[in-house]
């Protein structure tokens, strides 16, 4: 095949990664040339040492790379003389040089393909990997997940990888299979359609009906609303169609995606070049999502002004209820000169002149109030209720009408009340029709509570209910319908039905093996093997914990001196915490773009920010230079017209790299590359809190902003009379693993499974802890379902303690300052353990739900039943951590620090911002996502830098064997340090791109001061 048409998989960076010869370290040459049993009887085939260590050579290779390497002994020298001392007890110093004989290569490299049971690569092969690759691209359609997937399938295959050259030539074949499938399916779309989403890119005066989808929700206004509904309903029949015929495609979700974020990325004029089948295919991907975007945020608006209505109309009965009370007292002194007057009247006075004589004394409309006050009535608060909804009228027809209209509502069961008064409001509006045709009396058998029917009415006398007052009403049932989940939008990501989240039931049948392919053995076992070992932990923990407080082992836990005390006992805390970082001002001073730039460099970041495309492109690789002031631009928030004029790069560039390159999921993906970078340095290790497990630690730091999103809420007490978002972080050894945008509206807890669950570093987090705001009734559960504990840290471990329970209701706990408060109900987990295993399997199996499902688990009623299962093995949990937190003064000691690793990070992170006001300023969330990714990228390579500095003295420590006492009190040093670099100016990126950072020169002077402090010889 011609060298030009071959398709460009990898850079050659990660071409060098999987095919060159590996390079081991010295912990690697124990793992890698351990050979086994079987692998000695092989030995034996083979009759001189050269051969021998020749055979053990290509067996560590292959056990490394499942590949077979051409090498001769001179470039494999290291290794060669490990092996001799190791295995032919040679130290003496023997040469090896050349190669063995190709006889000899080829029978050792039969005995290695028979001993791991592989085979060769076949030419007949490749026929059957280009299936496999076809069928492959319909679930991952980027070339380079495609790729990590079929490496993959050779692994399981048993098959030896070919040639680079022979993939590219199995991905040319499987895309031109594919598209040509794809063409013939969307071959069959009907005209009207074809031409519809042709339309859809297709240019007109002034902007296009694509760039008016693309435009996000501002706000709640009516505008944006108006706006909101507008769309959706441009797009209803199209999306309906699509959800009907990419089925057809057997595209995944993931794929489906893929085509819609192109889409979303690119400027319309570039989507007209592509063929008109693939403009079909990428539009159909587009409607799809984005209009289940839209009706998330029309729902999110709906549930907003609802509940604005009910609120006001709340405090609107409270104030009109105090108005009441003050009339009362006001009136009851006339009512006392009434009642003195009466019996003592004029008996010659008129019926009108007692009248007027009556009333001047206690007005009329008074009679009926303190009547009723005095015959016990009270003020009836829901009739104030129902009198403020009746003047919000226009509020209804204005905010929440067009969006009832506009969602397709459905109910979880078949038949229902609810679905029935939604059919008929739109029917009725549908139809253009006036509420003042909507006659409705109480007879027609609509589920209108008769205690209700007086407020429904303007009226008592009258035949029909306020079609206004009825209409709200259908809407306060909608809003508590959403929320109790019964009511739902299956054309919804966030508020579709639960059922949808939760995978097939017969799937909880193939528990054990979904589990094993994932890695989580503990799942099929949950509620048998595992439950008996949680009730054992919480029984042990009350015995050790009481235990050691009667014997007073423990030396956190003081008694109260005082017998009258509020408080019987309390716990104490160590006061050591990180040393400043005085260290790194004693440092020259160095730009953050040169930072950025030798990090980059130096873990090879800049391979992560692949093109959006991998075909039919003509620039592969971006420029560093470009790609640095891309991010350093989104991180500080004014965008890149704004740094063209502050640097040395021109504008076009920055925007074609922006618009190319740089998207969440490259960011993420180079995030996680410094991370990488940083675990691999052998100081991460001297970081961790706990034995042999990393604990980190998820906080949210608020952020104002200064255009408008459906994100984006107001709050008085963090941004004043602005709104803003929370920046939701999990940090790990000082690096940020894993951040997202929340809304202040959105519950941090609810998303800390999912901050877990989707790190995709290489740092493995064994145990997570965070504030109140993480704490949920499912974590404990769904966090130990992944290995992973949780340790949160809590505001009030006293307060907590009062609400402990216990496995043997049979001990006495008489003795002891805290008691259980109940005892878990053992059967009722054990009853629901194939619910339980459904949930933890579709946590693990769904893409971008987690967060959802479990927000639906705390909040909704449906599976109640299972639900309640779930709090009880939850509170198995909770209390082993609190009694573990009274018990372990150094868990407490652990928690903390790591919570002051992350306000370190947090106050980092706002310096980066603050550089240029510090807020926000994308007009849609997508934009201020890749901002916050970008701050947190920026972050994570100034940390990076000083840990480079850091391992540095680190490893010279160790090389001099200082004692642990110097190390423990090194390692409180923190990475997170800015004093030593500089933030502003005019940033001269062609000049960064040839600076070097002498980390060697850096370290010297932070160890010189350290030995001033002490690191004593």
């Amino acid at each position: 095949m011609d060298r030009v048409k071959r398709i460009q998989l990898l850079t050659d960076a990660e071409i060098s990664d999987l095919y060159d010869r590996p390079t081991f370290t010295a912990e690697e040459r124990e793992w890698y040339f351990d050979i086994t049993q079987n692998e000695r009887c092989a030995l034996e085939n083979f009759h001189n040492h050269r051969t021998k260590v020749y055979l053990i050579l290509q067996l560590g290779y292959f056990k490394a790379k499942r590949q077979f390497f051409n090498f001769a002994f001179d470039e494999v020298v290291a290794d060669t003389e490990y092996i001799l001392s190791t295995y032919f007890g040679k130290t003496e110093q023997i040469e090896f040089s050349g190669k063995i004989s190709r006889d000899s290569i080829r029978s050792q490299k039969k005995e290695i393909l028979s001993l791991f049971g592989f085979r060769d690569w076949l030419a007949k092969d490749e026929v059957e990997l280009v299936e496999k690759t076809a069928d492959l691209l319909r679930y991952f359609p980027k070339g380079h997940s495609a790729f990590r997937q079929l490496l993959q399938h050779l692994e399981r295959e048993c098959i030896v990888i070919p040639s680079y050259r022979i993939f590219q030539d199995v991905f040319t074949a499987a895309y031109a299979i594919e598209d040509n499938r794809l063409k013939c399916l969307l071959s069959g779309i009907p005209i009207y359609w074809k031409k519809q989403l042709t339309e859809l890119i297709e240019q007109e005066e002034g902007l296009n009906h694509l760039n008016l989808l693309r435009a996000d929700q501002k706000d709640f206004q009516y505008t944006a609303v108006r706006f909101e509904t507008e769309k959706a309903e441009s797009i209803a029949d199209m999306y309906t169609f699509a959800e009907q015929f990419l089925p057809t495609l057997k595209l995944s979700k993931n794929a489906i995606r893929y085509f819609a974020d192109i889409v979303e990325q690119y400027a319309a004029f570039r989507l007209r070049r592509i063929t008109k089948h693939q403009q079909w295919l990428h539009a159909l991907c587009y409607v799809y999502h984005r209009y289940q975007q839209i009706m998330d945020n029309l729902i999110v608006t709906f549930l907003y002004h609802t509940r604005a209505i009910m609120d006001s109309g709340k405090a609107f009965a409270e104030q009109e209820q105090l108005k009441h009370s003050n009339r009362i007292v006001v009136d009851f002194p006339k009512l006392a000169n009434f009642l003195k007057w009466f019996p003592d009247r004029d008996n010659t006075l008129s019926h009108e002149q007692l009248n007027d004589a009556a009333y001047q004394i206690l007005p009329k409309n008074q009679f009926s109030v303190l009547a009723d006050f005095l015959a016990g009535n009270a003020f009836d608060k829901l009739g104030a209720k129902w009198k403020y909804f009746a003047s919000t009228s226009r509020l209804i027809s204005l905010y929440l009408r067009p969006i009832v209209l506009a969602v397709p509502f459905t109910y979880h069961k078949e038949e229902s009340e609810i679905a029935n008064l939604i059919s008929l409001l739109k029917i009725h509006y549908g139809k253009g029709k006036s509420p003042a045709a909507l006659r409705i009396a109480d007879d027609l058998g609509l589920t209108v509570p008769k205690r209700l029917l007086p407020y429904l009415k303007r009226n008592k006398d009258d035949e029909y209910l306020d079609p206004h007052l009825f209409e709200f009403f259908v809407y306060q049932k909608i809003y508590h319908q959403i929320n109790r989940g019964n009511l739902c939008c299956n054309a919804s990501v966030s508020y579709c039905d639960i059922d949808h989240d939760l995978i097939n039931d017969n799937l909880v049948d193939n528990a054990e093996e979904i589990a094993q392919e994932f890695g989580y053995p503990k799942i099929p076992v949950y509620c048998s093997e595992r439950l008996d070992n949680a009730m054992t932990e919480l029984d042990l923990a009350w015995d050790r914990t009481t235990g050691n407080i009667k014997e007073e082992r423990n030396p956190g836990f003081k008694f109260s001196n005082d017998p009258k005390s509020k408080t019987p006992w309390r716990l104490l805390y160590d006061s050591s915490d990180k040393r400043e970082d005085a260290f790194f001002s004693k440092l020259p001073k160095t730009e953050l773009a040169d930072v950025v730039v030798f990090v980059g460099e130096l873990s090879g970041m800049w391979r992560e920010f692949t093109h959006l495309k991998d075909r039919y492109i003509k620039r592969v690789k971006p420029q560093p230079l470009a790609l640095n002031a891309c991010i350093l631009s989104d991180a500080f928030g004014f965008g890149i017209g704004k740094i063209a004029e502050m640097c040395d790069l021109e504008y076009n560039t920055l925007r074609s790299t922006q618009e190319d390159f740089v998207r969440i999921e490259t960011i993420c993906a180079a995030n996680d590359h410094v991370s990488n970078f940083i675990k691999a340095m052998p100081i991460f290790e001297i970081w961790n809190l706990l034995d042999e497990k990393v604990l980190a630690d998820a906080d949210g730091q608020k952020i104002g902003t200064s255009n408008q999103t459906i994100q984006s809420r107001h709050s008085r007490k963090f941004f004043g009379k602005g709104c803003g978002i929370s920046i939701y972080s999990l940090v790990a050894n000082f690096v940020a693993v894993n951040a997202r945008n929340l809304g202040l509206n959105e519950y941090e807890g609810h998303c800390l499974y999912d901050m877990v669950y989707g790190n995709k570093t290489d740092i493995d987090i064994g145990s997570v802890t965070g504030d109140n705001h993480s704490l949920n009734k499912l974590n404990f559960v769904v966090l130990d379902s992944i290995d992973v504990d949780y340790l949160p840290s809590i505001k009030n471990v006293r307060e907590a303690s009062q609400k402990l329970y216990a496995i043997n209701s049979s001990k006495l706990y008489a003795e002891s300052p805290f008691r259980p408060v109940g005892y878990i109900n053992e059967q009722l987990i054990r009853s629901q353990a194939r619910g339980i295993q459904r949930v933890l399997l579709s946590l693990i199996l769904q893409e971008n739900t987690q967060s959802h499902l479990i927000r639906k688990l705390n909040s909704h009623t449906r599976y109640a039943r299972l639900r309640s299962a779930l709090y009880e093995y939850n509170k198995i949990f909770r209390s082993t951590h609190v009694l573990n937190l009274i018990d372990d003064i150094n868990l407490r000691k652990a928690i903390r620090t790591a919570r002051n690793r992350t306000e370190a990070y947090h106050q980092l992170q706002s310096l980066i911002r603050k550089m240029y006001n510090g807020i926000f300023k994308g007009r849609k969330v997508t934009t201020n996502r890749v901002s916050a990714h970008a701050a947190r990228l920026v972050a994570n390579c100034i940390v990076a830098y000083n840990a480079l500095i850091l391992n540095a003295v680190y490893e010279k420590m160790v090389e001099a064997g200082v004692s642990k006492n110097v190390i423990e009190e090194f390692a409180r040093i923190s990475p997170i340090a800015w004093r030593h670099l500089f933030f502003t100016g005019r940033y001269s990126f062609k000049k960064a791109s040839k600076a070097s950072i002498d980390v060697e020169g850096m370290a010297a002077l932070i160890e010189k001061h350290l030995k001033e402090v002490f690191w004593k010889d």
